[in-house]
């Protein structure tokens, strides 16, 4: 695997600024949280960074490198192909930047809409993603000190406010994102 040096420099010829920026800050958080929550660095650094390398993509890239990496395109990600960058993020960590660390490789893919059973990487990659500082959404303040506390409750509230705006905006939910919801909530009870 590259060299976290390596990895910024690939990442900043390949990326937009502001995504290249976000990644930058998602990496900052997912450190702190990774200290509070007793996960290493070695593992988290490159999951924050490489968690968005499938966005350099638009969307009609990302719909061809689904296809080109087999990818199975159902019709909210064919819709809102965004959704398909984490698979495709993944893919391109193991092949251009030498990640071979399954646990590191499933938080990148689960980065976007979590997944039943995450690890405690999983959800500090998930929870960097959506609450680095960049983030100003409806709630982000809160979902930031829940993820100090407990990663799993950050993890709802975060979903609970996805899931609400999707649906004031009359948008499709993606399917993945009610079953991390479901799981969590379920693994409380």
């Amino acid at each position: 695997m590259l060299n976290r040096d390596k990895i910024i420099i690939r990442l900043k010829a390949t990326l937009d600024p502001a995504r290249f920026r976000h990644s930058l800050r998602a990496e900052k958080i997912a450190l702190a949280l990774a200290k509070k929550h007793g996960i290493s660095a070695s593992l988290v650094t490159p999951a924050a960074l490489l968690h968005d390398c499938g966005r350099r993509f638009d969307r009609r890239g990302l719909l061809r490198q689904a296809k080109a990496l087999g990818l199975k395109i159902d019709p909210v990600s064919r819709f809102e192909p965004k959704l398909l960058h984490a698979a495709i993020s993944a893919a391109l960590a193991r092949r251009e930047f030498g990640v071979r660390s399954a646990a590191i490789l499933r938080a990148i893919r689960s980065h976007t809409v979590g997944a039943p059973g995450m690890d405690r990487l999983a959800k500090i990659i998930f929870l960097a993603d959506h609450i680095e500082e960049g983030r100003r959404f409806s709630g982000a303040k809160k979902v930031r000190r829940l993820a100090f506390k407990d990663m799993d409750a950050a993890i709802i509230a975060s979903l609970t406010g996805t899931i609400s705006w999707l649906l004031g905006k009359k948008l499709p939910v993606f399917t993945g994102t009610i079953a991390t919801r479901n799981s969590l909530i379920l693994k409380k009870k």
